[in-house]
């Protein structure tokens, strides 16, 4: 019997009946990457659940079944092939059934086309990452930003003016040349609209993009992504974000009711981050609805003290301390009068890089721009990899202090 591919198709379920991972191993990898904000494929990869190779595999065959380009029954039969016998993709998928149609590229893009006619990117580096685009399923915008073809500064640019044009606020020839003329002299896309007579304030407004960075439940990185598909299939955020699983649709009606009571000036900004941090896992509107009638009662009852972290908190919790270990050296730091840092490094516990580690990692979450979790993950990949923290950060997805 033939199966049907489900039109939203997962790539857990994918792995699971392809025969790479059992269901108790995905759940527990989800459950984690949804907890850090790590994607699914970073964490079951970290933990040796799947191959490189493998999770490219399962991400390219769940683009073609999305695409209509290969039926469900053989992509399961291509994966297993994949898993068992280890065989290149494009082998098993050719020994599962026939061979797949070509991924269809599209011959236009209005972000490509703005970013060509603004000399922001040529149209050959355009037209290959409109390929790869399609082949991977990520936005054009992040691929040339990834590749170097464009700067972050350039494509937030280039989606602004997109955004002015479908709103109609600005002529799209006046905005382009806006673009070319910012570009030219290294100004800002709101600067150059102003000298050329063009008014538009570009300063983005707080909204559910700021709030949810603000709170760490999306980075940066993926804002951007989230804003340029916004911009190009002229969607609200709000549903962008829901489509891209960022949030629940329960989290997002609190997100909007939060933002009415910044507006109100009933609650700050970081207060309503704090809150975002809480109900972004509200999976129903009972759930929801509990932490808001808090808010609503008594807004400051919602948020807790919170307690400073020390440097040990964050070497304990990476698991290169132990309470034992802490007890004696305080002791010892102690009868000596000497810093306890020292004490630690002079026991041993520690080296200079994991003292750098850990002090740059302190003043990240002295700012509320990391949680104590997300350290402790910063902290093994930096000693794994012999990596600096800003490094880590960028290779999460995550943001560093300025």
């Amino acid at each position: 019997m033939t199966q049907e591919a489900p039109a939203d198709i997962q790539l857990g379920e994918l792995l699971i009946r392809g025969g790479l991972l059992g269901p108790e191993q995905f759940e527990a990898a989800y459950r984690l990457s949804f907890k850090m904000r790590l994607p699914i494929g970073r964490v079951l990869t970290m933990h040796g659940h799947v191959t490189e190779e493998q999770l490219r595999a399962a991400l390219e065959i769940q683009a073609r079944i999305r695409d209509g380009l290969i039926p469900f029954e053989h992509a399961i039969t291509a994966l297993l092939m994949v898993s068992q016998e280890g065989l290149p993709l494009e082998t098993a998928l050719n020994r599962s059934g026939p061979v797949a149609m070509p991924t269809q590229v599209p011959t236009h893009n209005r972000l490509g086309e703005i970013l060509t006619s603004a000399g922001i990117a040529s149209q050959p580096l355009v037209d290959q990452g409109m390929v790869t685009s399609a082949e991977t399923g990520l936005p054009l915008g992040l691929v040339l930003l990834n590749r170097g073809v464009i700067t972050r500064a350039s494509l937030n640019s280039a989606l602004a003016a997109q955004r002015l044009i479908r709103e109609g606020k600005v002529e799209r020839e006046a905005v382009l040349y806006a673009l070319k003329l910012a570009r030219l002299r290294s100004i800002s896309l709101e600067q150059s609209l102003k000298e050329t007579g063009q008014f538009a304030n570009l300063a983005p407004k707080f909204g559910i993009g700021e709030l949810f960075v603000m709170a760490g439940a999306v980075s940066e990185s993926q804002l951007l992504t989230a804003h340029e598909i916004e911009a190009t299939h002229d969607k609200e955020l709000d549903e962008v974000f829901v489509e891209l699983g960022y949030a629940s649709k329960p989290c997002i009606k609190a997100a909007k009711h939060i933002l009415k009571m910044i507006e109100s000036g009933v609650l700050f900004e970081d207060q309503a981050a704090q809150i975002i941090s809480k109900v972004q896992y509200a999976s129903s509107n009972e759930e929801l609805q509990r932490v808001l009638s808090l808010i609503d009662e008594d807004p400051g009852a919602i948020f807790e003290e919170r307690q400073p972290i020390e440097i040990t908190d964050i070497l304990k919790k990476a698991g290169l301390i132990s309470d034992k270990d802490l007890q004696i050296a305080t002791a010892l730091a102690l009868a000596n009068k000497v810093p306890l840092m020292k004490t630690l490094f002079d026991a041993r516990l520690i080296d200079e890089q994991v003292l750098e580690h850990a002090t740059h990692l302190k003043n990240y979450l002295d700012h509320d721009l990391l949680k104590l979790e997300q350290a402790t993950i910063v902290m093994a990949y930096c000693l794994e990899n012999n990596m600096t923290v800003e490094e880590t950060l960028d290779t999460f997805g995550w943001t560093a202090p300025q």
